[in-house]
């Protein structure tokens, strides 16, 4: 998969549609080659938080989108080995990241998504506000290239400092300003999130190429 050096905006709607901007079958042009269904023209990923979680017949969750759209993410899993790495963060709360989102209709009469193929979806543990807040910070933080990182804390940019042992994203000029960014700047609860390298490689990802399927694990 294609990376990029500054890290995508989270609030790119050609990348991260609401739900009821993706496509509701495998002709849509915006998202699929044309004459080809089914065959991806870019990378997209929809994001929705996480308002109610269930696991008693099936694990299934019901989230709301940026526009505060509630829609179901029903999983019937190609692959039941990796439902643990979706299950641990199966909460209230959390966001999911729903990469290739297709709309769905239910026998219930809802509607939403079906995964079948779970490596294509990460749970992170940050409500959606904090996803973008995260995902705003990194690239604010993320240097271009050649140029010198800045201090996450204090804002200087020099050469030398100190990287995060945790996420490796943001830079600190000593544990002082490291201390400060993390209880003043919520670096805390972001650093958590980033320590996962899905995480982080969402932020790098060049989604306008299409060559490669995300697969997490």
């Amino acid at each position: 998969m294609a990376h990029l050096v500054k890290p995508q905006s989270f609030e790119n709607r050609d990348f991260f549609p609401s739900f009821r901007d993706c496509p509701a079958d495998e002709w849509d042009e915006r998202f699929f080659i044309e004459d080809e269904p089914g065959i991806h023209c870019k990378q997209w990923c929809l994001l929705g938080e996480i308002i109610q979680a269930d696991t008693l017949l099936r694990p299934r969750l019901v989230v709301k989108d940026y526009k505060g759209f509630s829609f179901v993410v029903a999983f019937y899993p190609d692959d039941e080995d990796d439902m643990p790495r979706i299950l641990k963060d199966f909460k209230v709360g959390n966001t999911i990241a729903i990469f290739y989102a297709v709309i769905h209709g239910f026998l219930d009469q809802t509607w939403g998504v079906r995964v079948e193929n779970t490596k294509s979806v990460l749970i992170m543990p940050l409500k959606m506000n904090g996803v973008m807040e995260m995902n705003k910070e990194v690239i604010e933080y993320t240097p271009a290239e050649g140029a010198p990182r800045r201090c996450h804390s204090c804002g200087e940019a020099k050469e030398g400092l100190d990287r995060c042992g945790g996420c490796t994203l943001f830079s600190y000029c000593n544990r002082e300003c490291q201390a400060k960014a993390w209880n003043e700047k919520g670096h805390k609860r972001f650093c958590k999130a980033l320590k996962n390298k899905n995480v982080r490689d969402m932020h790098f990802l060049d989604y306008s190429n299409s060559s490669d399927c995300i697969a997490f694990s």
